[in-house]
């Protein structure tokens, strides 16, 4: 990616996401928008990045770049703004609310990872209108 459109893009991120909060909590460090409680980066210690699929997919229209592209650019930002290493990103499709809540009330016991995955929460919603 040639170094002009990277800065346009980190720019870009920086604008889109100024109500971010970074906040850490246990072994992560969470971006979230506290207004909105709305999460769109966990970076957990262990160098694994998780970014949240609608937003980012959304973003990166406006610069036509496919995930193949422009993951590590999120990446890149990431050991930007936390001045530590990504080694790992890993996309989130499902949104939260609940983890969002006890992260901005610093009350994490865990967070949801890939165990829980959307037949999960499919179950869980078909089973709450029974």
């Amino acid at each position: 990616m040639h170094p002009r459109l990277k800065k346009i893009i980190f720019n870009k991120l920086y604008e889109d996401l100024k109500n971010v909060e970074i906040i850490p909590y246990n072994d992560s460090i969470w971006f979230i928008d506290r207004g909105k409680k709305y999460w769109y980066l966990e970076y957990e210690k262990n160098v694994t990045l998780w970014w949240r699929y609608d937003f980012f997919t959304n973003f990166f229209r406006l610069f036509s770049l496919e995930e193949s592209e422009y993951e590590r650019v999120i990446a890149d930002w990431v050991e930007e703004v936390l001045n530590f290493k990504v080694d790992t990103t890993k996309k989130q499709f499902i949104h939260y609310q609940i983890t969002v809540e006890e992260v901005l009330n610093s009350r994490v016991k865990t967070t949801f990872g890939v165990t829980y995955t959307i037949e999960t929460k499919v179950k869980e919603v078909l089973n709450s209108t029974l």
